[in-house]
């Protein structure tokens, strides 16, 4: 897979996203040339969000009218789905798309971008001067040297949990850092009743951040990429011993995680009905939409240590951006917009309407961060090799109808890995051969 080609890029783009801040040079505004031609294509632009519910409507919102404020033209807005959106992009980008989203980087971009489906915002991406030259080549695709993504936020997958319940059991919520400690932590929370490790499976994609980071934490970076492009098997003796520390969490899990989304396990937490959950920090937002209390008490860490070897020396963090539908109505708008969502303006619009995401612009200025957005750096901080996510790190023929089914199988029924993971290597090697 040509994933391999940006991997030596990655750490280098938290880098260059984690030092920003008010001394860095201005930069990346959208140009006159650009805001013309947004106005002078006479009509409107139609724009996705994404899910995040009121807080992402907001946020849009904020971002959309700064642009309109500064173009004349004007955004028509629609949220949907977040899972259904992905399920259905081909075919949605095949009929009516709206002009500009969010979107991903990685095979999700490059392999869309390639179909004809994402229009070429390369010359977007250059405008933007305040983007780091390693966030670009992150969302290069490798093949036609193009980029179908604007890349603009990033953020870390890691164990979340209140600090409130971990001390309430006695544990010290800072030191959660070996897979001992999880044990326990979680032993711990399931005698009070709750939950201990939250897992919502129903899209078939949310396992693989739980699976992602065993596989690294027990055989590290290089043979977790490998086994997700084919030069690892599925059926080798590194990759049963992670399936060994997965089957150890099942016992904690909800025994519904098959019939919840990410969002029901984030309900879970809210509602402090769970103890832990793996996830990517962005639904920080919906704490912090509940109250400035329960946000103080939602905090993350990185995945705790199993293999002194590895550490905890890797992570999950996926690069998303906004790309444009080649086949929208306002192809240019949809430039225009995106470009903005990348610029000072558009980053400082969604910042003053409650985004707590990460940046990856220069122009993103960390140094007023709260003590979770620095903790998210922290974690961040904390490894020098960084994954995209299995279905973004992996061919998309394989991550979603082959691998998300396998992890489901598993904690069904963990007792037939062996079997599962034949049949996973099997239709690997079925798969059609770039």
């Amino acid at each position: 897979m040509s994933e391999e080609k940006n991997v030596l890029s990655r750490r280098t783009v938290l880098k260059g996203a984690a030092i920003g801040g008010a001394g860095l040079a201005a930069g990346g505004a959208l140009s006159a040339g650009t805001a013309t031609s947004a106005r002078a294509a006479g009509a409107d632009i139609h724009w996705t969000t994404r899910g995040g519910g009121d807080t992402g409507d907001k946020i849009a919102k904020a971002v959309n009218d700064a642009f309109t404020a500064k173009t004349g033209t004007k955004v028509i807005a629609q949220q949907v789905n977040s899972d259904d959106f992905q399920n259905n992009f081909a075919q949605i980008m095949q009929g009516s798309p709206d002009d500009a989203f969010g979107w991903m980087a990685g095979w999700r971009s490059n392999h869309y971008g390639e179909a004809g489906l994402l229009a070429d915002v390369t010359a977007q991406n250059k405008a933007l001067t305040s983007l780091p030259a390693s966030a670009v080549q992150a969302a290069t695709n490798p093949v036609d040297k193009k980029q179908y993504i604007i890349p603009t936020t990033y953020y870390p997958w890691g164990l979340h949990y209140r600090k409130s319940m971990v001390k309430k059991i006695g544990m010290n919520p800072e030191k959660i850092q070996h897979w001992d400690d999880l044990i326990k932590m979680m032993t711990l929370t399931k005698k009070n009743g709750l939950v201990a490790y939250a897992m919502g499976d129903k899209q078939g994609w949310e396992a693989m951040g739980t699976f992602d980071i065993l596989n690294a934490r027990v055989n590290g970076y290089k043979y977790h990429i490998d086994l997700l492009n084919g030069r690892a098997k599925w059926t080798d003796a590194k990759t049963k011993e992670t399936f060994k520390y997965f089957a150890q969490l099942i016992p904690f899990m909800n025994p519904n995680f098959m019939d919840i989304d990410w969002d029901g396990c984030r309900d879970l937490l809210l509602q402090k009905m769970c103890g832990a959950m793996m996830m990517g920090s962005w639904f920080a937002n919906d704490f912090k939409a509940k109250s400035q209390a329960d946000y103080n008490d939602l905090w993350v860490v990185p995945f705790p240590e199993i293999n002194k070897a590895h550490g905890i020396d890797t992570i999950d963090a996926p690069l998303d951006g906004i790309s444009v539908a080649a086949h929208g109505k306002n192809v240019e708008g949809g430039k225009a917009l995106a470009q903005f969502w990348g610029s000072k303006e558009g980053i400082n619009a969604a910042i003053g309407a409650g985004d707590t995401n990460i940046y990856v612009s220069k122009d993103f200025d960390s140094s007023g961060y709260d003590a979770f957005g620095k903790q998210k750096l922290a974690v961040l901080g904390s490894a020098k090799n960084i994954m995209f996510f299995a279905d973004r790190d992996s061919r998309g023929d394989f991550a979603g109808p082959i691998l998300g089914p396998a992890l489901q199988s598993f904690m069904k029924n963990p007792k037939n890995v062996n079997k599962i993971l034949e049949n996973t290597q099997a239709q690997w090697e079925a798969l059609p051969k770039n």
